[in-house]
């Protein structure tokens, strides 16, 4: 798998901010090709154990193929199943630490049969699972023109979203969009005009594109409200964002999570049932790791800690 090499972001920060016990028990919920996963396993003693987990059966078959240890298992798992996938296990159902590097992988990116870069001509794929659910290319070719404008709307913030929606289902009218560099070329089109832009015109498409195909945002709510059921108590969250609605997202979480309830805080005799206290409000990439790995440019890290 020769495009399989991935740069773990923020590695040293996301490692320290989770192992407060060598011989804890730990989950990374997005191992990928286990740039964190080494990291962890070089920090736990023998008594320690890492649960690794992702929906993307390449990952699964690297990971089983290239680290050994007895410290390690490897499960199969959405977010969403996180919680089933886990209890089948012979073992722990509660972590010290669980991580989470949320969206795409390099190899996901690199690899064009995959489907998911508009720099590589391929099938509109875009599935992290493609054993489950509807592809990119059969949604464009069926979505409602409402529909298909609102994803990229919500999902990519692409202020060109009702023209792109209008030129899709124009194109599909005449022939079916089922390739890449298709629907890169259809949008390349519409915003032809636009000189502002400095990324690719089919950036903000394709990412929410993606994030609908692969339910990013509703599996990332579950990913939360799993952490928040199966830390330990005096365990860590740590969860790597690269979107702005990821990001959004966990930060309300840490945020309600660990506060009393507005609504009840001015009233006497309220005790303080936080159940989160915030570690890492943010922390991003240096300027050095961005030279180094371009992709660390928007992550941003945050860390949460279980109280009771």
């Amino acid at each position: 798998m020769v495009n399989a090499i991935h740069t773990p972001v923020l590695p040293k920060q996301a490692i320290d901010s989770i192992i407060t016990n060598p011989e804890g028990i730990y989950l990374d919920a997005t191992v990928g090709f286990g740039g964190h996963t080494e990291l962890i396993l070089q920090r736990l003693t023998q008594g320690g154990r890492l649960i690794v987990s992702d929906r993307d059966q390449d990952s699964i078959n690297y990971i089983r193929s290239k680290i050994s240890s007895q410290k390690l298992t490897v499960i199969k798992s959405s977010f969403k199943d996180l919680g089933v996938t886990i209890d089948k296990l012979q073992g722990p159902k509660f972590f010290d630490g669980i991580i989470a590097d949320l969206g795409v992988s390099s190899y996901q990116l690199d690899t064009a049969e995959r489907g998911f870069s508009f720099m590589k001509d391929a099938d509109l794929d875009m599935r992290m699972d493609q054993r489950n659910g509807i592809s990119a290319k059969d949604w464009i070719n069926s979505a409602s023109q409402k529909e298909i404008n609102k994803i990229i709307w919500e999902l990519g913030e692409e202020t060109y979203s009702g023209k792109i929606a209008e030129r899709i289902v124009e194109q599909r009218n005449i022939k079916s969009i089922n390739r890449t560099s298709e629907l890169a070329e259809l949008i390349q089109n519409v915003k032809r005009h636009n000189k502002k832009e400095k990324r690719h015109p089919a950036t903000k498409t394709f990412q929410a594109i993606r994030m609908h195909i692969n339910q990013e945002l509703e599996e990332l709510r579950s990913l939360l409200d799993f952490c928040l059921e199966r830390t330990a108590q005096g365990g860590r969250i740590s969860i790597i964002s690269f979107h702005s609605l990821e990001d959004r997202m966990v930060k309300r979480f840490f945020r309600d999570k660990s506060r009393i309830d507005p609504k009840l805080a001015k009233l006497p005799n309220i005790n303080d049932d936080s159940e989160l206290k915030v570690i890492h409000k943010k922390i991003r990439a240096s300027d050095e790791e961005i030279k180094n790995n371009p992709r660390s440019r928007s992550a941003i890290l945050r860390t949460a800690e279980k109280l009771t």
